[in-house]
């Protein structure tokens, strides 16, 4: 009897462990071969591979030596610099073509009507390893849910970012940047009335206390350090990305996957510390709500909310909570300092764009410490062509993927059920076809019309993505980045350094390298 039971149980782990392989090798080599010969028959072709790496080692060693070299200052072609490996592929294969990132095909769509065809629809997916990075990082938020279960994370998220609610986080926008306003006033008064500043710094620490402030409320000494391990985690990822390409990797106990899930489990907790003590305090006192902050906010629109799905239900409880807190913080924090860093290179180059930008300041919103409010952000005119400007020549993220679940058509070609369809948003922003010849310089009239007459395709400028999936704090970033240039310009004349090293650099998100060091005075 033992015998047969034995017998059993190993005939069943047989199984299961031919059912594993034949998995990895239909992954690993049979879809990725049949994906190649596919488009190799419709002329999308690309560089050899190597197997399971795919190009990841000609794309380090090819972008590590372009990142030894320093751009020339004013020099805003930046694409075949930051993104080396792609410029060379598009000179031998054309602006479509094929590459590899581990096991998993990239096809490179630059066809604007084809992108659109897939960013309209909610048909697709993101990429296998660009959601397991994600979601290490994120948890499943909004950012990182997929069909019924992102449409309930939304219809949740949305009230938060409200027009009127934004309106409301305007005066805590300013108080923070005022805070770091004065700090500058007195390393300006000990400079003897000009000083040396490396503003990179500077634009990290106001968006994190914006951050912490319009998320957590009264909580947001908390919720700093929540986002300084939140930051953490961000480079911790990101150095276990190329790794993603071995199949389970991040199971392993290797001092990194240590690390990460250590970070991982800290912002869990005190997180759902936050989260439990607003749920305490509201419970304690009958009349007190939720709070007006992004917590608060979300806290109102659900209380353990469920939808009908199929097969079940999709819940939104105190995990949902905590991922998309993750999310507010990776997705409010980063890519707006980035935005006012370069904003702020730019406008010390360009001398004269940054006077008629104070002109306009100080015109719509007063001189000095004169309080402002939403409604005078929105007539800042001048302030939107330059941001917009800005987001143009130096998007914060460079590119977009999305995974394709079934065969699909795309305009002429048939599209294979697992290639990833990437998205050149960087090259997209500085292509002369739909810019005009100027398309490397710094000229925010452009957008003087709008950004539908700016460019020759609707989409060509698509900073903040298009369709259902687009970047929902929009609004919360672009009132930000406006109400910290506001606080500056009014109080702070400023020109590049000489010791500015015009560096661009993609990790994760587009840097200077060297950060933006500026000479600062007072008005």
């Amino acid at each position: 009897m033992w015998s047969i039971l034995f017998a059993s149980l190993l005939t069943v782990l047989l199984m299961w462990v031919v059912y594993i392989v034949m998995g990895m090798v239909d992954k690993l080599v049979i879809t990725p071969l049949r994906i190649k010969r596919i488009m190799n028959r419709q002329g999308v072709k690309g560089p050899s591979a190597y197997w399971v790496l795919g190009n990841i080692p000609e794309m380090f060693k090819i972008g590590q030596a372009e990142l030894k070299k320093d751009m020339k200052t004013g020099d805003y072609n930046i694409m075949p610099y930051v993104q080396s490996y792609e410029a060379q592929n598009c000179q031998a294969y054309g602006k479509m073509h094929m590459s590899w990132f581990g096991w998993q095909p990239i096809i490179r769509i630059a066809n604007l009507d084809l992108i659109k065809q897939v960013l309209a629809k909610d048909e697709f997916i993101a990429p296998q390893i660009q959601a397991i990075f994600l979601s290490d990082l994120l948890g499943k938020g909004l950012i990182t849910t997929e069909g019924e279960e992102w449409a309930l994370h939304r219809q949740i998220v949305n009230p938060a970012f409200h027009q009127e609610k934004l309106k409301a986080m305007v005066p805590i926008m300013e108080k923070c940047a005022s805070s770091m306003a004065n700090e500058w006033e007195e390393k300006v008064k000990d400079g003897g009335g000009c000083v040396e500043l490396e503003v990179s710094h500077y634009m990290a620490n106001v968006t994190a206390d914006i951050i912490a402030h319009t998320a957590f409320g009264s909580s947001y000494e908390k919720g700093r350090k929540v986002f300084e391990h939140q930051l953490s985690l961000f480079n911790l990822t990101f150095q276990r990305l190329i790794f993603l390409t071995i199949p389970g990797y991040r199971f392993l106990p290797t001092p990194l996957n240590i690390k990460i899930l250590m970070t991982q489990i800290r912002i869990s907790r005190s997180l759902k510390e936050i989260i439990q003590a607003r749920k305490y305090m509201v419970n304690m006192n009958k009349n007190a709500s939720n709070g007006n902050d992004l917590l608060g906010l979300m806290l109102t629109a659900t209380s353990q909310k469920t939808q009908d799905v199929k097969g079940g239900k999709v819940h939104f409880g105190m995990q949902q909570l905590i991922d998309n807190c993750k999310t507010f913080f990776f997705a409010g924090y980063e890519t707006t300092a980035t935005l006012l860093t370069w904003t702020m290179m730019l406008l010390a180059s360009h001398t004269t764009w940054q006077e008629r930008a104070r002109a306009e300041v100080i015109d719509v919103c007063g001189d000095g410490d004169h309080p402002f409010d939403a409604n005078m952000l929105d007539k800042l005119k001048m302030l939107t062509m330059i941001l917009n400007e800005a987001l143009r020549l130096f998007p914060p993220i460079v590119d977009q993927s999305r995974e394709v679940v079934t065969d699909v058509k795309l305009g002429d070609l048939d599209i294979p059920k697992g290639s990833t369809l990437y998205f050149p948003r960087l090259s997209i922003h500085h292509d002369p076809e739909l810019w005009g010849t100027d398309v490397h310089e710094f000229k925010p009239e452009r957008f003087a019309n709008g950004v539908a007459k700016a460019t020759k395709h609707p989409l060509a400028f698509m900073p903040f993505s298009f369709g259902p999936r687009f970047c929902v704090g929009q609004g919360f970033a672009m009132e930000e980045a406006k109400s910290i240039l506001v606080v500056i310009l009014r109080r702070f004349r400023f020109q590049l350094s000489s010791n500015y090293r015009h560096t661009p650099r993609f990790w994760g998100i587009l840097k200077p390298k060297y950060g933006v060091p500026v000479m600062l005075e007072s008005l």
